[in-house]
């Protein structure tokens, strides 16, 4: 259940940082003129954006099992590997989808006229996003099991 908790703030602190980023873009355009997304309570419940709250979820699991049960255990493998496998969905699969579903309702808006309904994109993540969601899941798992000691 602990390691639960600490993959649990891991993401909520990433999701946290965006919501920082999203204010920080949306005041920053509002002072230039530039039409931005409000943020609102909703925002802290997106996917996509920097950094990958996903990434910070599984590496903050991976620490935690590394630091609790050894780099060399079974468990720390299959938690490597469903990181692993998280973060290569992020890049290769959800962010490709992403941006055809982007180009596909622009094309559909331009040959159906307003009558087209879009298609919602799912969001993926790029290089410097998963990037962040490592620093943040690794940092929150150093600090919950080194500082607070969390395995006792």
């Amino acid at each position: 259940m602990r390691i639960f908790l600490v993959c649990l703030i891991a993401w909520f602190i990433a999701q946290l940082i965006k919501v920082i980023i999203n204010l920080f873009h949306y005041y920053n355009g509002k002072r230039k003129g530039i039409a931005r997304q409000k943020v609102t309570l909703e925002t802290l419940f997106k996917l996509g954006g920097m950094p990958s709250s996903h990434t910070a979820t599984v590496i903050a699991l991976c620490g935690c099992v590394a630091l609790h049960s050894g780099f060399d255990s079974d468990i720390f493998a299959v938690a490597g590997v469903f990181a692993f496998i998280t973060m290569f969905d992020a890049f290769k699969v959800r962010l490709p989808i992403s941006r055809l579903t982007r180009a596909f309702n622009r094309l559909q808006g331009k040959v159906c006229g307003d009558e087209a309904k879009d298609i919602k994109p799912v969001e993926g993540h790029t290089i410097p996003e998963i990037i962040g969601g490592f620093i943040v899941g690794l940092c929150v798992s150093l600090f919950m099991v080194e500082v607070v000691g969390i395995f006792g």
